[in-house]
């Protein structure tokens, strides 16, 4: 195929021995579509026979959703495929392995995660991952530091500033994280009982129209590090020993707090979720206060990880004054806090929900862990300035109640 065209079942079997020599001889072929999201085509390809299996994942021109009148530029396949070798590179293998990208197909063949779990699921089982914490904070650390300016040479960062730049999927963040939510409208999508609640608590809060503001400006304007870009829980694989990080084709040059506060707000929604779904008792407690310990070991092993790498690879001669990485590391977890709110919000009233709220089956409960997320959101952008330990997160965490 030497144009793009959209892959389907029947065909990407042959597309894929087209573009690898991954498969036997004497394969026995099984593929399904897997893809849940509303950007891209997504297949796995199995041989049966051998036991051998890769993921195939296109880039579409257009938002699903939209039935086709919301374009999307498909180059941002090119972006996510480059972003994954990096990452892969820096990591040491805590993104899926790319085994090819076809530029005419906007198309990348890559490792099959068959024995991982996408994390949203797994917490929605209430299962805990004992590795995570350490390992999702490598990567953070590791990909946000390492392209940034206080390692890189300047002009070279630059030039990556350019390789990776990426509007279309920045503006989707721009509206439906940082504006839609705290307006009236737009693509916003909400329950019944939150019309009001949203209007009141979100859309004529000028208080809070202004620190987010602050906020959206410093995502379009911090071009600090290389961004996945929507570091969630739907977007990890992990299983009980390793923990794989996916899709960031919303990868760009910004602030590194936007990827460290999008996972903390989704690990407290699901904190907000298991108090909805489950009973008292040791189930509930268990998973609780797995979810606590994560989410504080998530912002204290950043911040710790973060201050030993800086010593070990800082190159600029001014970064390395006395203080300096102090400053620097505050101002990242300082605007997490903001992000995780931001994100909390569009998440509850936006364009795009998560399953731990929207599942919620009770409508009583529901109602309480939605408005109950947004108020927390607020408390974590006004009061962002208070959020710079992990310490800091439990104790508000703690303290929710759906009573």
């Amino acid at each position: 195929m030497d144009k793009y065209v959209e892959l389907t079942t029947e065909t990407i079997v042959d597309y894929v021995n087209s573009k690898t020599d991954f498969f036997a001889s004497d394969a026995v072929y099984e593929c399904e579509e897997i893809g849940d999201g509303n950007l891209n085509l997504v297949f796995r390809v199995k041989d049966t026979k051998n036991n051998t299996s890769v993921i195939i994942k296109q880039a579409l021109p257009y938002v699903r959703v939209s039935g086709g009148d919301w374009p999307m530029d498909i180059n941002r396949g090119a972006i996510e495929t480059a972003v994954l070798e990096l990452h892969y590179e820096l990591t040491d293998g805590l993104v899926p392995k790319v085994y090819s990208f076809d530029r005419d197909m906007y198309c990348v063949i890559m490792e099959d995660l068959y024995d991982y779990t996408i994390m949203r699921t797994g917490l929605l089982e209430y299962n805990s991952y004992p590795k995570f914490a350490d390992q999702i904070t490598d990567y953070l650390v590791k990909t946000l530091l390492l392209t940034s300016d206080v390692v890189m040479d300047h002009k070279d960062k630059k030039e990556l500033v350019k390789k990776y730049i990426n509007p279309e999927l920045c503006e989707i963040t721009e509206q439906l994280v940082y504006t839609e939510p705290f307006r009236i409208g737009g693509r916003n999508d909400m329950e019944d009982f939150l019309v009001d609640f949203q209007k009141t608590e979100l859309a004529e809060d000028e208080e809070l129209s202004l620190e987010v503001a602050k906020l959206k400006f410093d995502f379009m304007n911090n071009a600090q590090a290389l961004l996945h870009g929507d570091v969630h829980t739907g977007s990890i694989f992990v299983n009980q020993e390793n923990t794989r990080v996916i899709d960031p084709e919303f990868a760009f040059y910004g602030p590194m707090a936007y990827d460290v506060g999008a996972l903390v707000a989704n690990l407290i929604m699901n904190y907000i979720s298991t108090l909805a779904w489950l009973p008292e008792g040791e189930k509930r407690q268990n998973h609780l206060d797995y979810l606590l310990t994560a989410t504080k070991d998530v912002v204290d092993l950043f911040a710790e990880k973060f201050l030993k790498l800086w010593d070990e690879v800082v190159t600029d001669e001014m970064a390395k004054t006395p203080g300096f990485k102090e400053w620097y590391l505050e101002d990242v977890l300082v605007n997490t806090a903001g992000v995780a709110g931001c994100e909390m919000i569009r998440r509850s009233v936006g364009f795009a929900h998560v399953k731990d709220l929207d599942s919620i089956p009770d409508d009583t409960l529901r109602e309480k862990a939605l408005k109950t997320n947004i108020l927390l959101a607020k408390h974590l952008i006004k009061n962002r300035h208070e959020f710079t330990t992990g310490a800091a997160y439990q104790k508000v965490v703690k303290e929710i109640t759906l009573d």
